[in-house]
């Protein structure tokens, strides 16, 4: 079970009005604009949201309106025995899709003081929103769980399953981007299992030595989803259904399976922005918090 102190992109959510990616205005106070993103690093819009395990719209429905073809057939069906579903949505955003990240709260009236029901504030968000500007290649970690206590996870790998029991462990994607000449990005994600006590150990960087302090890993690089996407594009990744203890299972589920209050978990990924395109027309309505 993952302790309810979950670190996962939590933030107690606000009434606004947020179109899509994070836009560019002046600041009235002042007239100024926010600098420009550097030349070389990409915008992203990072989501993720809970839903009903047992929701045939989002386990069926939406997944009938991405495109699961674009990985390699292999890499497909390694993320597939290990409980992963992935898929791109390009253009008109799903009906599933839309209704789950709706603004649920009505803005107040103009001079209107927001109130807060004190009561929702210990509540998670059922959508929590992060927009991350990254440069090129450098390594981004997305928290997709809690920490468990004990984690026993069934790994299929050149065809055989085995089982490896992980303690204070948590569900870790490593995410890099790279943009190409052609205004795409090519998006690179990596499951990780971060576990145990941090210890320190010594990086070789740039001809120096220096000592860093980190938790020890399980790297999946044969799980490595990598796909090109256009600004505007939507990446998709959940679990598949009915496969507890899987990898996926325990990157995409939240809850307790013997009192039957489990959730399922989608994580949205939209390019942006990139050197070579402006910011891209808002494509979601999205009433969430941006980090």
């Amino acid at each position: 079970m993952p302790r309810l102190g979950c670190r996962l992109l939590v933030f107690i959510p606000l009434v606004v009005g947020l179109a899509g990616c994070l836009t560019r205005q002046s600041n009235p106070s002042t007239g100024l604009t926010p600098p420009a993103m550097s030349p070389d690093s990409v915008g992203l819009e990072i989501i993720f949201a809970r839903f009903p395990a047992d929701s045939a719209e989002l386990n069926g429905q939406l997944w009938e309106e991405a495109d699961e073809q674009q990985l390699p057939a292999d890499v497909r069906q390694r993320l597939e025995r290990n409980g992963f579903r992935q898929g791109v949505i390009g253009g008109q955003v799903p009906t599933a899709l839309a209704k789950l990240l709706a603004l649920k709260q009505e803005a107040p009236a103009p001079g209107e003081p927001q109130r807060a029901n004190v009561a929702e504030l210990a509540i998670k968000p059922r959508v929590t929103a992060r927009y991350l500007q990254t440069p090129a290649g450098r390594r981004n970690e997305v928290q997709a769980s809690g920490v468990y206590d004990r984690l026993p996870v069934l790994v299929s790998e050149s065809g055989e399953l085995g089982g490896q029991t992980y303690c204070q462990a948590q569900a870790v994607f490593a995410l890099a981007a790279f943009p190409q000449p052609d205004g795409r990005v090519k998006l690179d994600l990596v499951p990780e299992i971060h576990h145990d006590q941090p210890r320190q150990h010594w990086i070789g960087e740039q001809a120096a030595w220096r000592l860093e302090t980190s938790r020890p890993k399980r790297v999946f690089d044969d799980l490595k989803v990598s796909t090109l996407l256009r600004p505007g594009t939507i990446l998709l990744l959940s679990g598949q259904p009915g496969r507890e203890g899987s990898l996926g299972h325990y990157f995409f589920s939240e809850g307790d399976s013997q009192d039957h209050h489990v959730e399922r978990k989608l994580l949205v990924l939209r390019v942006c922005q990139t050197q070579h395109d402006d910011l891209h027309p808002p494509a979601l309505s999205l009433g969430v918090v941006v980090d």
